[in-house]
């Protein structure tokens, strides 16, 4: 994708995909109602990453049907990672199992036909053996982060993680600042703090659906 987008454009794309999580839960019928309150928190998470948005707009056809391919991907895999944990009430380790092996047959049957001939060409498996302890560091940070994204999942759901991980792309950007004396627009720290606002409505929303914040835009 990165071959064919420019970054702004696929940061852009990006941006919606809390959107798109949570359409494909309507589609799979596997969301709980939404509420006008906890829609708009949502809108307003998207809004404020598309104003912060930056870098080169170049887009071609081929680049934007990958990227959209990616975000529905994503967004499905989610989706029914939530299912497996939630509503099918597998356990972390049972859905890792799950999934975990018929992912690892796709990649290496890919694998075989798109990299290994290179990788052997190039000697790369030597630079694997030179460096056992870190690429096996990778491994298990890579079954780390499963495993915590697996518990988050289970314990709130794909929209809240989705929201999660562009918060915690804004706290890397607010250190940046903060540590490195990295540059910071006006137009950017606008629009991070829509998001930031954005995603605290919807937590307080979710977490008090009966207050007068979360029902003010219900029909009544």
């Amino acid at each position: 994708v990165y071959l064919y987008l420019g970054l702004g454009f696929i940061q852009m794309l990006k941006a919606f995909t809390p959107v798109v999580v949570l359409l494909v839960q309507c589609l799979l019928g596997s969301a709980k109602k939404t509420s006008r309150s906890a829609t708009i928190c949502i809108v307003l998470v998207v809004m404020g990453t598309l104003l912060e948005v930056k870098g080169e707009l170049k887009c071609s056809i081929l680049g934007l049907v990958l990227q959209l391919v990616a975000v529905a991907c994503e967004a499905f895999n989610m989706v029914l990672t939530q299912n497996i944990l939630q509503d099918m009430k597998f356990s972390i380790v049972e859905g890792m199992y799950i999934l975990g092996i018929p992912s690892c047959l796709f990649l290496w049957f890919l694998a075989a036909f798109t990299e290994w001939p290179d990788m052997y060409r190039k000697g790369a498996l030597e630079a694997v053996m030179d460096n056992k302890v870190a690429f096996s560091a990778a491994a298990t940070l890579g079954l780390l982060v499963n495993w915590s994204s697996f518990s988050l999942i289970q314990a709130t759901s794909s929209v809240f993680v989705k929201l999660l991980n562009v918060v915690r792309c804004i706290l890397v950007v607010v250190y940046g600042v903060f540590a490195y004396g990295e540059e910071a627009t006006m137009q950017k720290v606008v629009g991070y703090g829509i998001a930031l606002v954005g995603f605290v409505g919807y937590n307080y929303v979710q977490s008090f659906p009966k207050s007068s914040c979360a029902t003010f835009l219900e029909p009544k």
